[in-house]
């Protein structure tokens, strides 16, 4: 799984503040990184068949964008790191501050945590609710243990590999995604003072090395720290700080877009051949990693500079505004696909009756969108609203909004904890 820039996971919405640093297409390419893993995951749900596309005199096998989706992770954490770093540097611009942290990168640590946390927890706290109430009614899967909905809450149940996906399938993004966000200031201050090569090819060689230790040890509780994506993130960090020193033309930008998003959806045919079961130790596996995150890095180069047509394609008001109900987009599709099933919109999967990928998506898709729609105005807006006050964002026409979001945050944790206790 996150584009305040950030996810998750996955990520979370644009911050409401975004200043210089707020550009609307890119709030547009989350909607395609959440829409990219919905139809990962509906691929998955009708069975894994077969899409073609019909083609003039052939059928033009489309199975590989569907097997792919899970680049739309990719994509989120790439863009955390490339909104977040230009966030940072739009708070340096409006003036220098007091203290050694301010004045490196424009606001305290407490106030970038706060605003993270009004960020990913209200809808993440709001998914977690519903499904422990749909476990403890036994209407969907089984009420966590206490250690794992501890963890989840925090967000740190990759501490323990059991636990990195049991609530939701999902939710094994969120904490790279946090844990970026705790180690984002330090990285951003250092990114400044460093060559940029030598600060990405740094983070690189560890989560090649993150990676290694995985193939050698057999060690799968690895692969789930935050070294071995962290390239991801700070590949972003990079882009953004080229862009924050060269501002593309028009042209030059369309070239960067258009190549950055051949690369990327040509990643499923470039690397298909490369077998699922290896890990990143032959040229192949260290490759891809790479050609990936240069692609998505050239892509939002492409949407950061001068308007030219992909950036009015990813700025239209319907694009951004899927970019936005992203986040609960990403948190909530998987429960619903197999809530559905459930429900008899479509076969169960393993069931042996043919599902139709058609079918999955026409019933899921809108579906996912609508509830994705009201956990977003009914929780994420009014969150993000609370943390606004003095700002024109605090002057939003809301039904509510938590006057003291914090308290509330901290007291529904409790809650959701005591309700698992009195259940299980």
């Amino acid at each position: 799984m996150k584009a305040d820039a950030t996810s998750p996971a996955l990520g979370a919405p644009p911050d409401a503040d975004r200043g210089t640093a707020h550009i609307a297409a890119l709030t547009g390419v989350r909607a395609l990184a959440a829409l990219w893993v919905v139809l990962f995951h509906s691929w998955i749900a009708a069975g894994k068949p077969t899409p073609t596309l019909p083609l003039l005199i052939t059928r033009f096998d489309l199975t590989p964008i569907f097997a792919f989706g899970w680049l739309g992770v990719d994509v989120f954490f790439v863009l955390s790191g490339f909104l977040l770093t230009r966030q940072a540097w739009g708070k340096l611009a409006r003036g220098a501050s007091r203290g050694w942290l301010r004045s490196r990168f424009g606001e305290t640590y407490l106030s970038f945590i706060k605003r993270r946390v009004l960020r990913v927890y209200p809808a993440y706290y709001a998914t977690i609710s519903i499904l422990l109430v749909l476990a403890a009614l036994h209407v969907y899967q089984s009420p966590p243990e206490k250690l794992d909905l501890v963890l989840h809450l925090v967000m740190f149940h990759n501490l323990t590999e059991r636990y990195m996906d049991t609530i939701n399938g999902v939710f094994w993004s969120i904490p790279f995604e946090w844990q970026f966000y705790l180690v984002f200031p330090l990285l951003f201050v250092a990114l400044r003072k460093i060559n940029l090569v030598a600060f990405y090819a740094a983070f690189a060689l560890l989560a090649w090395a993150t990676k290694e230790w995985v193939v050698f040890h057999d060690d799968g509780y690895m692969q789930l720290q935050l070294p071995i994506r962290l390239d991801a993130f700070v590949a972003g960090m990079c882009a953004a700080a080229f862009a924050e020193h060269h501002r593309l033309r028009r042209r030059t930008a369309l070239i960067a877009f258009a190549l950055g998003l051949l690369g990327l959806f040509s990643t499923p045919w470039v690397f298909a051949a490369y077998p699922s079961g290896a890990h990143y130790f032959d040229a192949m596996g260290l490759t891809r990693p790479l050609w990936i995150q240069a692609s998505i890095c050239l892509f939002l180069l492409g949407l950061s500079a001068e308007p030219h047509p992909g950036v009015r394609l990813f700025s239209n008001r319907a694009v951004v505004w899927l970019g936005l109900i992203s986040y609960s987009i990403y948190l909530v599709h998987t429960p619903v696909l197999d809530f559905l099933a459930m429900l008899g919109a479509y076969p169960v999967r393993g069931s042996g009756v043919p599902i139709g990928l058609t079918r999955v998506l026409v019933t899921a898709v809108p579906t996912v969108i609508a509830v994705s729609a009201l956990l977003y105005y009914l929780i994420e807006r009014p969150f993000q609203a609370s943390g606004k006050r003095g700002s024109g964002q605090s002057r939003l026409r809301l039904r509510w909004r938590p006057r003291n979001p914090f308290v509330v945050l901290s007291v529904w944790a409790v809650v959701q904890f005591a309700f698992l206790a009195a259940v299980s």
